[in-house]
């Protein structure tokens, strides 16, 4: 059987890559899902040694969620852009809960810990940029900004 025409084209994709802010803004997430990772490694298995299994587990769920977060915006596949919502929308959520409960499970090294107070608020700025971000640079957002 013959192929039609159209599916012997291929599809290409004419996007540039980010330049600018928004460069910058996706450097500084992965930077900080690194270090929130590695400080979180290192505390959960702190905590795992010393018996607290709930807090080692809510460090280590918070690191996941910056580096999937991260790794959301920078793949910026249609399938990945929801991973990315997904991940900063908790990683906006859970450190408001921890501000509000002051739960042990959220020790200092977390980047939920108090709203993130332990690195001067930059985790939840962050997450909200990354929200921010996801918007704005949503296709059909872009597509009606430019008249489609």
């Amino acid at each position: 059987m013959e192929a039609s025409v159209s599916e012997q084209q291929s599809l290409s994709d004419d996007r540039t890559s980010t330049h600018g802010w928004p460069w910058v803004l996706l450097c500084v997430l992965a930077v900080g899902a690194v270090i929130f990772t590695w400080r979180g490694i290192v505390a959960s298995t702190q905590q795992f040694t010393a018996g607290n299994i709930s807090t080692a587990v809510v460090t280590l769920l918070a690191d996941i969620f910056w580096l999937a977060g991260a790794i959301g915006l920078i793949h910026n596949g249609r399938k990945m852009r929801i991973v990315a919502a997904v991940s900063w929308t908790i990683n906006v959520i859970a450190p408001l809960i921890a501000l509000a409960t002051k739960l042990p499970e959220f020790i200092e090294v977390s980047p939920w810990f108090e709203a993130g107070s332990t690195y001067f608020y930059l985790p939840m700025v962050g997450a909200i940029s990354a929200l921010i971000w996801l918007v704005w640079s949503s296709p059909s957002q872009i597509a009606h900004r430019n008249g489609g």
